[in-house]
């Protein structure tokens, strides 16, 4: 099962990439943290448990927070572009390739908010496959 520390992982993973020297934001974003740098979380909108599988629905957002909050209208719009290629189409996490949905991105008190959506199925957390003693004989009134 992908669990949203993997998840989260991958989006990192693609931000260092892209952004080799903006750090990401690890702890919650409040007061204090250095500029630029990104905030990544990962929420969950949806879960359907099956017998044998989960369906899962997600967002990812990306806060980014400009250089200087005075003077970000081209550094917002620059990272705005990058992200939207960078998060196009897919993200791949642990040989898995997950298909994005859509996407918003958004500057909101002088902050890039970047979301994409993207759901999957993926097997319960516990998979250990004992589902009980095989049928032998089944014998219905007809």
């Amino acid at each position: 099962m992908l669990t949203r520390a993997q998840l989260n992982k991958a989006v990192n993973d693609r931000l260092k990439a892209e952004f080799p020297a903006i750090p990401i934001q690890s702890s919650d974003v409040e007061e204090g943290f250095q500029r630029p740098s990104f905030f990544v979380q990962i929420e969950t909108n949806r879960t359907e448990d099956f017998h044998r599988y989960v369906f899962r629905e997600m967002t990812c957002r990306i806060l980014y927070f400009p250089r200087d909050r005075h003077l970000m209208k081209e550094e917002a719009y620059d990272v705005q572009d990058r992200l939207e290629k960078l998060f196009g189409l897919n993200i791949g996490v642990n040989g898995r390739t997950l298909t994005i949905n859509g996407a918003e991105t958004v500057v909101v008190d002088k902050v890039v908010h970047y979301d994409f959506d993207f759901n999957f199925y993926d097997e319960p957390a516990d998979s250990s496959g004992d589902v009980g003693e095989p049928m032998e004989e089944l014998n219905y009134g007809g």
